[in-house]
C-alpha cells in the first residue's frame, strides 16, 4: 500500500505527518517503527491527523520507538502549519487523547499552541536505588547518591505539561547528564522527559535573559528542540518566581535550545492560567511511502 506523508521540522525536531482523515490506512506498531527509523524516512515523532472539520482535529503522536505520546509542543506547531497549508485553518483545536490544544497560525515563524496548565508532582518517587537520599522541597527535590565513595548530587522538579517532565536545574548538572538521566528514568519507570537548565544561576539574577536548556526526550533521545521541555522549564521558573524567595513574578520566558528560540507565556484563560508556546515550524517535502520498498 502507498501512504502519502508530509515531512515537517520544528527547529531540528523533525516529524512525519500522515493524514488519515478517511481512515483508509492501518498504521500498526511495526509500520510506525519502520517509517520512523533513520534507516528509512526517519523522524523524532510520527504524527497521525484525523480531520473531521474545523471544530475537530484529532492527532495521535508516537515516538521514534513506537511509544505513544500524550503531548508534543513542537509537533503540534508542525500540525498547525500542515493544517494551515492544506486546509487554510488559522486557529483550530487539536485533540490529543481527547485533550484539546488550541493552535493559532500567524506565519511560519510564529505558530502558537495553548499547552494548558502545569501540574507539579509533590510525591517522592518509590525506588530501589541503593544509597540514595531524596529531600523534598516546595517545588523540587534535592538528590544525593553515594556510590563507592563517588557522590552524585542534583536538584530537579517533576511536573506534567500533558506529558511528564523532570526539570534538572542544579549547577553543572549537565556534565553528569547521562548518569542523572539514568537515575531519573529509574525513579520514574522510563516515563520521564528530562530537561537540563544550563544557566539557572544567571537566569535567577536576570530573568530577562534567555533560558538555555537541553532535553533528553523519552523515546527519541537528545533533541535539538523540544516544545514541551521548553514549556515545562519555563513553568518551573515562573512558579519559582511566584515564591517570596525569588519574585517578582514573571509571565514570559524565552527558551534557547540548539535548534533555536521558543517563547513561553503564561496567560489567564477563564478561571485558570495556561501556558502558550510560540515558535516556528517548517514544511520540508511531500512524498509517498510504499510498504514494499524499504
Amino acid at each position: 500500500m502507498e501512504i502519502p506523508f508530509t515531512k515537517m521540522n520544528s527547529q531540528g525536531n523533525d516529524f512525519i505527518i500522515i493524514d488519515n482523515s478517511l481512515r483508509e490506512y492501518e498504521l500498526d506498531l511495526d509500520f510506525i517503527i519502520e517509517i520512523s527509523s533513520r534507516q528509512n524516512i526517519g523522524c523524532d515523532q510520527l504524527l497521525i491527523v484525523y480531520v473531521t472539520d474545523a471544530l475537530r482535529i484529532d492527532c495521535e503522536i508516537f515516538n521514534q520507538d513506537g511509544t505513544p505520546v500524550r503531548q508534543c509542543g513542537n509537533g503540534l506547531r508542525a500540525v498547525m502549519l500542515y493544517l494551515h497549508k492544506k486546509y487554510g485553518y488559522v486557529d483550530v483545536k487539536i485533540f490529543v487523547k481527547d485533550i484539546a490544544y488550541l493552535g493559532c497560525y500567524k506565519n511560519d515563524e510564529f505558530i502558537t499552541i495553548d499547552m494548558g496548565q502545569c501540574l507539579f508532582d509533590h510525591d517522592i518517587p518509590q525506588h530501589s536505588i541503593e544509597n540514595i537520599d531524596i529531600i523534598k522541597k516546595d517545588l523540587y527535590f534535592d538528590v544525593s547518591i553515594d556510590n563507592n565513595n563517588s557522590l552524585l548530587t542534583f536538584s530537579y522538579s517533576p511536573l506534567s505539561i500533558g506529558n511528564f517532565h523532570c526539570v534538572v536545574f542544579s549547577k553543572d548538572s549537565f556534565k553528569e547528564k547521562e548518569k542523572i538521566s539514568s537515575v531519573l528514568q529509574n525513579l520514574y519507570n522510563d516515563n520521564a522527559n528530562i530537561s537540563f537548565i544550563l544557566n539557572f544561576d544567571e537566569f535567577i539574577k536576570k530573568p530577562s535573559k534567555n533560558l538555555s536548556i537541553r532535553v533528553n526526550e523519552r523515546g527519541a533521545g537528545w533533541t535539538k528542540s523540544c516544545g514541551s521541555g521548553a514549556t515545562a522549564s519555563a513553568a518551573f521558573l515562573m512558579q519559582l518566581f511566584s515564591s517570596e524567595e525569588y519574585g517578582p513574578t514573571i509571565s514570559k520566558v524565552v527558551i534557547e535550545q540548539s535548534g533555536g528560540l521558543l517563547t513561553v507565556e503564561r496567560r489567564q484563560v477563564k478561571s485558570s492560567q495556561h501556558l502558550f508556546l510560540s515558535g516556528p515550524s517548517e514544511h520540508e517535502y511531500e512524498s509517498v511511502w510504499n510498504e514494499n520498498i524499504t
